[in-house]
């Protein structure tokens, strides 16, 4: 608790050096835990008040370490570097079949790879990180190199498909089209979509004919099919619509100062835009939204070497909020928050001269 004080401390005396996003995010958190331990008060529910600080401290830390324009620009390579090691591992551990849900060698076929994290949407997430940090932040500078790259992008792509992620599968689509989107003109745009349905569900026929997948594996795959067409009433959620739907009951019982600081976790709601409102009330909610459009907004308003880069993240974390509940909370993935707003920063001022040798 010291430590987050001290950083307050040093960040309302150098407040206005900041970057617009650390700021808001700043306020955010205040908001979170001012109204959200207001309702653990109100609402009688128990919080650890040191572990949830956990969150703001690593925040604080960010901040000041990725303020220096040299740690900045290592932690984005080291994040790359990492995300990729954990690529590896995802792939080693799906061939020994070794899963951290059962820890150790599971006896039957693995249907979703969820590698070091024993979580496939988050490792699928790790892995469309990894790609875009490595696309945009290693530029090789002889045929050996762009050779390397390449077949770490394809190492990465194979990672992320054994994690079998429909909601990463929709991602991935948005992410390739944003890096590569000088391929693209109107026509190409409405030539592709048509393209990529009828070459995706032509693959997904051969795939499930082929008998190479369990049960498991071809359910998902025929859900990305109905993704693909729009057959919104055939794809399962996987439970995720039910979860939502349990945490919404608690969002209209406590509208306005919401139910406490970690109670979305607590019962597992899986979608932490919504956990913000049953956390911490509607007016932490709707700041919380806020913060994501000034960051959208703050991308497309950057350089254009810089801009399909940040949105491409951005994109991946925020679309990943709709199932996952720990984008806010854990460590790896706050700091991609931080590292962002310091780029976008950086960008502006230095006129996307940063990253250039």
């Amino acid at each position: 608790m010291g430590l987050v004080f001290i950083g307050m401390f040093f960040f309302l005396k150098e407040k206005n050096k900041s970057p617009q996003t650390i700021i808001l995010w700043y306020w955010f958190f205040s908001l979170y835990y001012a109204i959200g331990l207001l309702a653990n008060i109100l609402q009688e529910n128990p919080v650890l008040i040191l572990k949830q600080t956990v969150p703001l401290a690593n925040f604080i830390a960010f901040s000041f370490f990725l303020s220096i324009k040299e740690n900045h620009k290592l932690t984005g390579k080291f994040m790359a570097t990492t995300f990729f090691i954990t690529c590896l591992l995802l792939i080693y551990f799906n061939f020994i079949n070794f899963d951290l849900d059962h820890r150790g060698i599971y006896e039957y076929g693995l249907d979703r790879a969820g590698g070091v994290y024993g979580d496939a949407n988050q490792a699928a997430l790790v892995s469309l990180l990894a790609f875009v940090l490595m696309k945009n932040l290693f530029e090789p500078k002889n045929a050996f190199q762009r050779f390397l790259k390449v077949l770490v992008l394809l190492i990465i792509l194979y990672a992320f498909i054994l994690t079998f992620s429909k909601t990463g599968f929709v991602i991935l689509l948005v992410v390739l089209g944003l890096t590569y989107h000088k391929l693209f003109n109107p026509k190409r745009v409405l030539f592709t979509l048509i393209f990529v349905v009828i070459l995706f569900t032509s693959v997904f026929s051969i795939i499930l004919e082929s008998e190479i997948l369990s049960k498991a594996q071809e359910e998902r795959i025929l859900d990305l099919g109905n993704i693909l067409t729009f057959q919104t009433d055939k794809i399962d959620y996987s439970g995720r619509n039910i979860l939502l739907e349990n945490m919404l009951e608690y969002v209209y019982e406590n509208p306005i100062f919401g139910n406490g600081v970690d109670f979305s976790v607590s019962i597992s709601g899986h979608n932490t835009i919504v956990g913000v409102w049953a956390d911490a009330g509607i007016f932490t909610f709707l700041f919380f939204l806020i913060l994501l459009i000034r960051h959208f907004w703050l991308a497309m308003n950057s350089s254009a070497k810089n801009r399909y880069f940040m949105l491409s993240l951005l994109f991946i974390l925020v679309i990943y909020m709709l199932s996952l509940q720990s984008i806010i909370t854990e460590p790896y993935l706050l700091v991609v928050f931080v590292w962002i707003g310091y780029q976008i920063s950086f960008d502006q001022k230095l006129n996307s001269t940063y990253y250039e040798n």
